[in-house]
């Protein structure tokens, strides 16, 4: 199960999850909101895909 926070990849990309199903606007309940780090003058960038295009993505490095 996909949840907000998640790593996720699609098309070779690894993105964040930050919005899940019902979250999203309209009738997209089967989708997910990814965050792939891109934004547009200061304004994230967030792509809604069909959750099940998404997989599971790597464990990320923490840094401090």
């Amino acid at each position: 199960m996909i949840a907000k926070g998640n790593f996720v990849e699609f098309n070779k990309q690894t993105g964040v999850v930050v919005f899940i199903g019902a979250e999203l606007p309209g009738d997209s309940e089967d989708h997910t909101g990814v965050w792939f780090g891109d934004s547009k003058e200061g304004v994230p960038e967030v792509w809604t895909i069909p959750t099940e295009y998404l997989t599971k993505g790597p464990t990320p490095i923490l840094k401090h």
